[in-house]
Order: structure tokens, then C-alpha cells, then sequence
């Protein structure tokens, strides 16, 4: 899968391609039901890489934490631009231990800690991911040091672009860099675009739903 092949999305009908695209014709679309279930799915936290509370990304992570509550998950829905969170300072404070700097990046810390699954939510800016989003997984420099920390066992996304044809690959790129580096299994990304000629919340419920049922099973 690592020669999977960069290309434009043509269709928005298919949240299931391994390099985040849906191309009808592509090889490496892949089934809902290839992917594995995740029974002992309990805790799941979303981190909301968006500051606009009426967006597309607002609106995925909604539906997200709507959709998994019914199934009987918990969900520590977590927006990072109501938090005070500072930029990553590449002191090395964290060489011995936990990051040295003292903010609200406790709380995504410990969410962290005690979740199985962790969903990053963002839009895209410039073909890569939010800064909210960005400056977050910076802050994670203490597992690159520690790879015994706790941490979710898996980890997923959701993107959206305002383009017909946004390129979401630099961010899954990045987003699956650091789910390694933090020990988590890369188990695929929602991507949706055409977000600037409006938020259709119908739309974004059925794919976010379908997304979902096919990582962590469809429970009644």
C-alpha cells in the first residue's frame, strides 16, 4: 500500500480509500467491511481542529460524538481553540518526562491517556492541516522521547475541504506520522469536500456515520 498513488478525487460517493481519496476506479478503495471492528471500543475523544462553531469540521465532530454515543461509547468532544494550549518551544524539557510548559494541554494529555480511540478533526488550509490541529500534535514531542506513555490504540480522521477537489494527502500524511510516533493504529480518514458552497449537515451525518460503523462496527 505504500506505492498507493497521489490523484485528484472526481466522486465524494466513497469515504473508504486508503489514501483518502474515492476515485471509483481506484484499486485501493477499500470496503467498509475490509476494515476490522473494534469491540472493545468504550472512550473515544475527538479533538476539533477548527475555531468556526457553525462548520464543516464542528459539524462532522458533532455528528461523530451524536453517532457514537447512540452506539454506547463515551465521547470527550475537545475544542482546541476555547483552550489556552502554547506552541510547542523544541526545549527538550520533555526528554526526562512530561512537557514543561504549564497550560491546557494537561486536559488533551490525560484525555489521551484514557481514551481507545482518537478521532483528529480538521479542515484544510493550504493543502495541509489546521494550525489548531497542528499545534496540538506538536505538543506531543514527550512520546517521541517515551513510547511506554499510555495512549489510544487507534486513531482516525476527519477532514473536510472548501474545494471541489481538496488534497488531503499532506495531512493524512501528518496525521498518520503521529499517530505511529504515539503508538496508535492508522485506521483510515472521512474526507469530504465542496465545503465552501455550504455545510450540508445531512450529508456530513450519513458519511461520518457510515465512516464510523465501519471502524468500530456497526452496534445496535
Amino acid at each position: 500500500l505504500e506505492e498507493t498513488p497521489i490523484h485528484p478525487i472526481p466522486s465524494f460517493g466513497y469515504p473508504y480509500a486508503l489514501c483518502g481519496y474515492r476515485c471509483s476506479h481506484c484499486p485501493w478503495v477499500m470496503d467498509k467491511n475490509v476494515l476490522d471492528d473494534i469491540p472493545s471500543m468504550q472512550r473515544v475523544t475527538i479533538l476539533c481542529g477548527s475555531a468556526d462553531p457553525d462548520g464543516a469540521t464542528s459539524t462532522m465532530c458533532g455528528c461523530a460524538r451524536s453517532h457514537l454515543e447512540s452506539k454506547g461509547v463515551s465521547v470527550n468532544l475537545i475544542v482546541v481553540s476555547d483552550m489556552d494550549v502554547s506552541h510547542c518551544r523544541d526545549c527538550d524539557g520533555c526528554r526526562d518526562g512530561m512537557c514543561v510548559l504549564d497550560d491546557e494541554m494537561d486536559v488533551i494529555y490525560d484525555a489521551f491517556a484514557t481514551s481507545d480511540m482518537l478521532i483528529l478533526a480538521c479542515p484544510i488550509h493550504f493543502s495541509g492541516p489546521s494550525s489548531l490541529i497542528k499545534l496540538v500534535m506538536d505538543r506531543f514531542q514527550p512520546y517521541w522521547f517515551d513510547g511506554t506513555l499510555p495512549h489510544p490504540s487507534h486513531a482516525v480522521a476527519l477532514l473536510c475541504g472548501g474545494s471541489p477537489e481538496p488534497r488531503f494527502d499532506a495531512t493524512i500524511y501528518t496525521m498518520r506520522a503521529f499517530a505511529i510516533t504515539t503508538g496508535m493504529e492508522w485506521k483510515g480518514q472521512y474526507c469530504l469536500g465542496d465545503t465552501d458552497s455550504g455545510v450540508d449537515v445531512e450529508r456530513i451525518r450519513s458519511g461520518v456515520s457510515s465512516f464510523l460503523d465501519g471502524v468500530i462496527g456497526d452496534r445496535k
